[in-house]
């Protein structure tokens, strides 16, 4: 069977949606998601959402590896949804959101929210996908929850490593039918065998899926009395 089917469930039960992939890093996440979902087509994305990461790893490079054209709208500080709408053509196949986990820019700033992303991306029947980085299982400060970007957004991915504590792993979750349709297709891409997790890492990430699944059972607990 399929190497990481069980925690795939376990991760569709503690996010309650309807589809999950596991890879090994969120960098192998996103540019499987782009690759198998976005190839030849059009991903529009914030230009203030032009991320670097540990290792010189650059947004717009992922892009360019994946087939995907970036189509920047905004400015650094400032994005409305507006830009969005009027970026849409023929080819475009995405809504693309990189949290800026590791930076902030205050001031003069505005940036769209998910909800608004979503609103556009659904009336044009185009993905809305969610890069959360890090992001946080818990409301931590404005720390994006992957709850709340499950409400709005087509295909979720984050850091398994930073948000449960566990082994380096890239979490993918579809919501819907078509989030459950984009990662079945990632699933089946032959790029995903070429990032596929590893059986220890696997089983160190079962384990920390449990004690999640644990915890997450004794707050509901304490929260019932």
């Amino acid at each position: 069977g399929e190497r990481a089917a069980l925690v795939s469930g376990l991760l569709i039960q503690l996010f309650g949606c309807e589809a999950a992939l596991v890879v090994n890093n969120n960098a192998a996440a996103i540019l499987l998601a782009l690759t198998a979902l976005c190839k030849g087509k059009e991903v529009i994305v914030s230009r203030g959402q032009q991320v670097e990461i540990g290792g010189s790893f650059r947004m717009p490079d992922v892009m360019r590896l994946s087939g995907a054209r970036m189509v920047e709208v905004g400015t650094t500080n400032r994005t409305r949804q507006d830009d969005y709408e009027q970026a849409i053509t023929s080819r475009s196949g995405a809504l693309l959101r990189v949290h800026t986990s590791n930076f902030r820019v205050a001031g003069f700033t505005e940036a769209t929210t998910l909800t608004q992303m979503a609103a556009v991306a659904h009336a044009h029947e185009l993905l809305l996908i969610d890069d959360l980085g890090s992001g946080a299982a818990q409301p931590i400060a404005d720390e994006p929850t992957v709850a709340e970007s499950l409400q709005h957004s087509d295909v979720v991915t984050f850091s398994g490593d930073k948000l449960f504590g566990g082994p380096q792993a890239g979490i993918v979750l579809g919501r819907g039918e078509s989030g459950a349709g984009a990662v079945k297709k990632m699933s089946r891409h032959p790029l995903a065998r070429a990032v596929r997790i590893d059986k220890l890492t696997l089983a160190a990430l079962e384990a920390t899926l449990r004690r999640s699944e644990e915890h997450t059972s004794e707050l509901q607990s304490l929260t019932n009395l």
